[in-house]
């Protein structure tokens, strides 16, 4: 393997005191042409901490100069350590966060590991691999091999300071076992290893949602419980020090909705986050905690096979109204069966208060066409930073080698445009992913998480010619999940014919992933823009005159 890629050294940003983040002074990135051997990432700089009402602080910078190019990657797995340490796995969940605070992202891939010895053994393994940690840095991936040896069927994953402690834990989904089964539990990271929690359920666990449903400051958890297993997914109230109820029932939620899929965000913008349940395909609207359904027919999809099943969900705001939409995977066993071709589907969110809000099934008309294969996993990045976020699928292009990215080509008419990848057609697709700035060279790389044990998962580094990108973070729970992050043309705060994008901070999307909570922003030749923060208790924070180029973080730097 021999990775193409120039890898940007990071430069410090100081973000100006008011609520103003200030142009960092121009310097050249280094770069290098790393080998399979030496492939190693830039090393991050000493933060700068600024105190304002939220404080907000310039993290890291990697300039860029606007140019547009091919979607390109460079595939650095083994560089990186990526490799032998998940020999032998059935890949099912992964989830990215930066555990020990020092900036750079860390890995958690799961797996099913239930299975007959033999199926393990490829590529020289001796059997089945239990779920695997890794610290992330400069120089690649560590395995943590203090990590607890788990060894059933994680179905998914996420990292959240669910404790206020300033620390994320680890939140394992795990689906039912047939010889053991392993209930979904906390991972908290101490000095002496990791304490484990278990949660109060006992469903066969599939896609984790983190939310504040009730408005008191913790961040709840809503776990979904897949069709076979029973379907009854369940609402968990955070009561602090990793201590949980079940508040299905007392917050109106039916006990008979099953999902593959979560997501957890304000779609009807009354500023508490809703449900919707991919699978089942069924949207309830929040009101203090308090969850009533929307009775749509929209989001019905046609089925071919037993084994057919909407998957994972992803929501961002694709056609610039601040109102965030929806993507649905799909995994249609009939794709490869029957010779079927299954679009992911995207339903744009036409507004409405309360439960009469509505969305309206665009894909056609967006161009999202037919796929050979499953599509399980969906996210939604600005792979280009030409400002216009592309929707990710797990899906391949390129004849197999490649995952399936539709670009975003612009709105007409309301409805975003999307033009589809070449290669199509292969029966290989990966069951889940996860982008993150892997590098901190200011572009959205991706993690896809590879089923058979024959093949490699792989670790893609985004190398594609693109925009300006201003990405901000938010340190949970005051000001994760349920923050809200709107960028504007510069000296145009609030303007709606200047919005830029805008994007909810969330720790998970699509199928079985986990995400940093980051709001990434590709800005296209814009060199500085304005930014609004609103949290999820309706503050808001203006920052003007924000620099291109940089990594913030709401409550200071790693």
């Amino acid at each position: 393997m021999r990775p193409l890629l120039l890898l940007s050294t990071c430069f410090l940003v100081t973000a100006a005191v008011c609520a103003e983040v200030g142009v960092p002074e121009s310097e050249s990135p280094g770069s290098n042409a790393p080998s399979a051997s030496s492939t190693s990432l830039p090393s991050p700089t000493s933060p700068s901490t600024n105190s304002l009402l939220s404080p907000v602080s310039g993290c890291w910078s990697s300039p860029r100069n606007p140019s547009t190019g091919p979607v390109s990657w460079a595939e650095v797995t083994a560089a990186l350590g990526l490799v032998d340490p998940l020999l032998g796995i059935h890949g099912h969940a992964a989830a990215w966060g930066d555990v020990n605070g020092d900036g750079w992202a860390d890995l958690f891939v799961g797996t099913f590991a239930d299975r007959p010895e033999q199926e393990y053994q490829k590529r020289s393994a001796s059997g089945p691999s239990p779920d695997r940690f890794f610290w992330g840095g400069p120089e690649g991936f560590t395995l943590d091999s203090s990590f607890p040896e788990m060894r059933g069927r994680s179905s998914g994953a996420v990292f959240v300071d669910l404790d206020s402690d300033g620390s994320r834990e680890l939140v394992v989904a795990r689906n039912e076992d047939e010889d053991e089964t392993v209930g979904t539990s906390i991972l908290d990271p101490e000095s002496d290893g990791w304490r484990q929690v278990e949660l109060p359920v006992d469903i066969g666990a599939r896609a984790l949602g983190v939310l504040d449903a009730d408005g008191d400051g913790l961040l709840d958890l809503f776990i979904t419980e897949d069709r076979w297993s029973g379907g009854s997914s369940r609402l968990l109230r955070n009561r602090g020090e990793l201590e949980f109820v079940d508040v299905t029932e007392r917050s109106g939620l039916p006990s008979d909705i099953h999902g593959l899929g979560v997501a957890t965000a304000d779609l009807n913008g009354d500023g508490t986050p809703d449900l919707f349940l991919s699978g089942s395909n069924r949207l309830f609207v929040n009101s203090g905690g308090s969850f009533r359904e929307v009775a749509s027919t929209v989001f019905e999809w046609e089925y071919f096979g037993e084994e057919d099943d909407v998957a994972g969900v992803a929501v961002a705001d694709l056609n610039r109204d601040r109102r965030p939409d929806l993507v649905l995977g799909q995994h249609f066993n009939s794709t490869v069966e029957d010779d079927r071709r299954v679009p992911v589907r995207l339903y744009l969110n036409l507004g409405g208060e309360g439960d009469q809000l509505e969305f309206a099934d665009v894909t056609d008309e967006a161009g999202l066409i037919g796929l050979a294969t499953k599509a399980p996993h969906v996210e939604i990045v600005d792979i280009d930073n030409d400002s216009w976020p592309d929707i990710v699928t797990s899906a391949s292009a390129g004849r197999g080698s490649l995952p399936a990215v539709f670009m975003h080509q612009g709105v007409t008419n309301g409805v975003p445009r999307f033009q589809a990848p070449s290669g199509l057609g292969s029966e290989q697709y990966w069951v889940t992913g996860g982008a993150a700035d892997v590098d901190q060279d200011g572009r959205q790389d991706l993690f896809l998480v590879e089923w058979e044990p024959s093949l490699p998962s792989l670790l893609l580094l985004n190398t594609t010619e693109g925009g300006h990108w201003l990405s901000v973070g938010a340190a949970e729970p005051e000001w994760g999940p349920g923050t809200v992050v709107d960028v504007y043309e510069e000296g145009s705060a609030g303007n709606p014919e200047a919005l830029v994008g805008s994007r909810h901070i969330m720790v998970a999307t699509g199928y079985a992933a986990g995400i940093q909570p980051v709001a990434h922003f590709g800005l296209g030749d814009r060199d500085a823009v304005d930014v609004v923060i609103t949290t999820p208790v309706d503050e808001s924070q203006v920052l003007t005159n924000v620099a291109a180029d940089q990594h913030i973080e709401l409550g200071g730097c790693p």
